[in-house]
């Protein structure tokens, strides 16, 4: 569809809507890049940021972000916190409306939570809430949705109880338990995030979505900001091949992107300066080892494998773009004070390592005589192509035989969360700026992101300790205590953090950067 085309059909869509024809001459279209297909547009059954970004645009939790990625009141005007930090009460914005001009009210919200919680959701994002009274135990089938520790006081108060202090909650639930209308849901099933069907609360509502081609956002005028948004219409499109994203971008089809091949990086930084930011973020890149498949339920065969990936290698000459190599599960820009423990082998010449991980391999029964075999599994990318590529040759170099395969990123992240595979690589961007984020990947009871079936009775008495510490230096040493142990058996080992890589016209306003990498479209304009 061409320009014109798309501005003719955004101007029909908001009359549909009821926005004045006055508001509708010259219509404001944001093209967006956004890596990959979502896995779904449910706020509750997805925790990928491809997904995130679009969600983000149509529903508003109780808190969210501003342009730079601070917390905000989202549909909670304001709130309050008990002296012992354990109870949060919260006041929804008067006369807010779902776009179907429903009110917005706290039962909504407890809906939300307990919809997020009920083990008949299968909700990847459940166990990040296990701070609230008796979410472990109703998502573990344990005990009824309804003992959950929220409820609405009245129409305008909701009340969440939690079993400990939680520093971060505030972060955590401007991405997570978003309201959903429960009477969509229950009328129209799985089916009621289809474009005819939805109903939310955020800036721009979904008007179509064509696998695999984009997905069209237009504005929602019963939102409770709608006067400070300037878009009429956002469509998303999924970049995950890089070189037809930048294609796109250079071609104006595209207003932004979000990933481009790296060996045009210097390129960029020499042509398109005024186009190009990077900005270190709370990303982190590592690799996954399926603890539940033997050979990778011994850890001496997983850290053979680990300590032998030469990082500052691919991040200087694979990756080139500002990337940090990682030998910690949590990002330098977000540590705060968070010293990790030292990796086991960091600091070892890459001869000793080689050596001690064939000793290791020959110690798990593997040598010339019977030789590790298995499937590396990465998504379809240029650059993990070759990342993966290096470290099948190191491999090689040890009588390794790893064998590549690459597949779309929702398929991968399917068979990741169903444990059908044996190695691969995948990507963790925190849920706020806490090391639990990252280390709360490795608990038992993360089944939805735990992708390596790590399960250690130790690790996760330690992270229990860490939820129930107020002190934050003996917080802190508990953290650090855990991530000792994560790095000492290597269920997953990381490679390197990420930086936010985008290009963006220079009439694009509004996007600004920020470590968390999100962008929220209510803030962006063009100015042409």
């Amino acid at each position: 569809m061409s320009r014109k085309s798309q501005i003719a059909a955004a101007v029909l869509a908001l009359l549909a809507f009821g926005v004045p024809p006055q508001e509708t001459q010259a219509a404001m279209i944001f093209h967006r890049g956004n890596t990959a297909e979502p896995d779904s547009l449910d706020p509750h059954l997805t925790t990928s940021g491809y997904a995130g970004n679009i969600i983000f645009d149509m529903f508003v939790g109780l808190t969210t972000l501003d342009s730079k990625a601070n917390l905000l009141p989202g549909a909670a005007e304001s709130w309050t916190i008990s002296p012992d930090g354990k109870t949060y009460t919260f006041k929804i914005r008067k006369g807010m409306l779902w776009s179907d001009g429903t009110p917005v009210t706290a039962e909504d919200f407890a809906y939300a939570f307990r919809r997020t919680m009920d083990p008949k959701t299968a909700s990847r994002a459940a166990p990040m809430l296990y701070m609230i009274s008796n979410a472990r135990e109703i998502n573990s089938g344990k005990a009824p949705v309804e003992s959950l520790g929220v409820r609405a006081v009245d129409t305008s108060t909701f009340e969440v109880k939690l079993l400990n202090p939680t520093p971060y909650f505030l972060e955590l639930i401007a991405h997570r338990c978003y309201p959903v209308p429960r009477w969509a849901i229950e009328k129209f099933g799985k089916d009621w995030t289809k474009p005819a069907n939805i109903v939310v609360n955020g800036a721009f509502k979904l008007a179509e979505w064509t696998p695999q081609s984009q997905i069209r956002l237009v504005r929602n005028p019963k939102f409770f900001a709608n006067d400070t948004v300037k878009l009429d219409e956002v469509i998303f499109y999924p970049t995950e091949d890089q070189n037809s994203a930048l294609k796109r971008y250079r071609a104006d089809e595209l207003d932004v992107i979000v990933n481009f091949p790296p060996s045009q990086y210097e390129w960029l930084k020499e042509n398109l300066p005024k186009d190009l930011t990077s900005t270190q973020n709370y990303g982190l890149l590592y690799y996954t080892f399926n603890t539940r498949k033997a050979p990778f339920n011994d850890p001496r065969v997983r850290n053979a494998l680990a300590m032998t990936l030469d990082r500052e290698m691919f991040v200087d000459k694979i990756m080139r773009g500002g990337e940090l190599a990682a030998y910690s599960l949590i990002p330098e820009v977000m540590r705060k004070g968070y010293v990790p423990p030292p990796s086991p082998w960091h600091n070892v010449p890459m001869a000793e390592r080689m050596t001690k991980a064939k000793a290791l391999l020959a110690e798990a029964g593997y040598g010339p005589d019977k030789p590790l075999r298995f499937t590396f599994r990465y998504n379809t990318d240029d650059i993990q192509r070759r990342v993966a590529l290096a470290a099948a040759q190191v491999w090689k170099t040890m009588g390794v035989e790893s064998q590549l395969q690459n597949s779309e990123l929702n398929i991968l992240n399917a068979d990741l969360r169903n444990g059908d595979y044996e190695v691969a690589r995948y990507q963790w961007f925190a849920e706020y700026a806490d090391p639990t984020s990252f280390l709360y990947l490795l608990e038992s009871t993360t089944v939805g992101d735990n992708h390596s079936k790590y399960n250690n009775p130790e690790y996760d008495a330690v992270m229990q300790k860490v939820y129930q510490e107020a002190d934050i230096a003996k917080r802190t040493n508990l953290m650090r205590e855990a991530e000792a142990i994560a790095l000492r058996d290597s269920p997953i080992t990381p490679i390197n953090f990420y930086v936010s890589k985008r290009l963006a016209k220079p009439y694009v306003k509004g996007m600004d950067a920020n470590p968390r990498g999100i962008n929220i479209s209510r803030y962006v304009t063009i100015e042409r």
